[in-house]
């Protein structure tokens, strides 16, 4: 008699961990479906990028929407997948270095990157300033917590500004004092006067409606390589398409890559059954392709690092943003704000 409800004791303690384990696959099977139906998770990047030298590496910072959907992402789980996130590329890996959030609320916060040194990172966002670490992503101060602002800060994303001049952020407190702070500083102090009168009208004056994830086009094309000698180069290594554009540095109006002996193309091409934009990089000398990437939109941001290398965005078909990087050697791009099925 005791040898047989043994037996069935040990029978009855299998059957909590048989269902336990059908619940669970079920469970995995009904988020695989989703997410086989649904694709990867999105991201939307702003259309700015900052880069820098960081512990010996060349990084691109960018910040962008997040929707993880169909993701299992707990962390984002108030916000039903949604947040706004701060992400870092190895420029000469293209491998993510770090991703921070932000913001985790319903439909994304507006913020973007406005620059970076090579031990801080500056965002700025409709809630305020953030400090971001460059070589962790650790927010090491946001809005209020910054010293020399505090209270006094504007929850307004026009409220600050990158001063390409003197590399620093400058901003406009609620007292209507105009501060910097240094490429590199924590604190916020009285900007100088030629700071001053360069951003005091300009600050925290936009009354349009609008998003900074809804950027337009980078419009610095031309359908030649400017050189600085005033010759142009022509693009004799862009595959054919209806419209094919050089991509020129922010300022200057010459070729980005120029310095560098390459430029990048951008060919647009409709009735391609891949893409819609090829971005190539040619050599300037001799004419040949040394490498192709394709995107859905045309590029976004284009900007040169310290080394040479272009950076622009884009995107995939599959709703992601991509940040292409661009070099004499070849072209590669990464996807923002990629997830694992459990969101990570």
């Amino acid at each position: 008699m005791t040898s047989s409800t043994n037996t069935s004791r040990r029978r009855r303690w299998w059957v909590p961990v048989i269902v336990v384990a059908v619940v669970l696959a079920l469970i995995v099977g009904v988020i695989g479906a989703v997410a086989a139906t649904h694709g990867p998770a999105r991201s939307e990047p702003t259309g700015t990028i900052a880069t820098a030298r960081v512990d010996g590496r060349e990084i691109a910072v960018v910040v962008y929407k997040g929707d993880t959907f169909p993701h299992l992402d707990l962390l984002r789980i108030e916000s039903m997948g949604f947040s706004t996130q701060a992400e870092a590329f190895d420029l000469e890996t293209g491998r993510r270095v770090w991703d921070t959030m932000l913001f985790a609320e319903f439909g994304g916060t507006e913020a973007e990157v406005l620059g970076m040194g090579s031990a801080y990172v500056y965002v700025r966002s409709a809630e305020g300033l953030l400090i971001l670490d460059a070589a962790t992503g650790e927010i090491v101060a946001r809005e209020a917590e910054i010293d020399g602002l505090g209270d006094d800060y504007i929850a307004a994303i026009d409220a600050y500004a990158w001063d390409a001049t003197t590399r620093s952020v400058v901003l406009l407190d609620a007292n209507g004092r105009v501060l910097s702070i240094p490429a590199d500083g924590l604190a916020a102090a009285d900007a100088p006067a030629e700071v001053v009168e360069r951003w005091r009208s300009v600050l925290n004056t936009r009354s349009e409606s609008g998003s900074v994830f809804s950027h337009d086009a980078w419009e610095q094309v031309d359908h030649r390589a400017p050189m600085p000698n005033g010759e142009t180069v022509a693009p004799v290594w862009a595959a054919a398409g209806w419209d094919i554009d050089v991509l020129l540095e922010d300022g200057t109006g010459l070729a980005a890559g120029w310095r560098d002996g390459f430029a990048v193309t951008q060919t647009y091409q409709p009735n391609s059954s891949e893409a819609y934009y090829f971005f190539q990089v040619g050599d300037l000398a001799t004419g040949e392709l040394v490498g192709t990437v394709e995107g859905e939109s045309s590029a976004s941001a284009v900007t040169v690092s310290d080394t040479g290398r272009v950076v622009l965005l884009s995107d995939n078909d599959t709703y992601q943003g991509l940040l292409i990087v661009a070099s004499a050697n070849g072209i590669r791009s990464s996807v923002i704000g990629e997830r694992t099925l459990l969101g990570w």
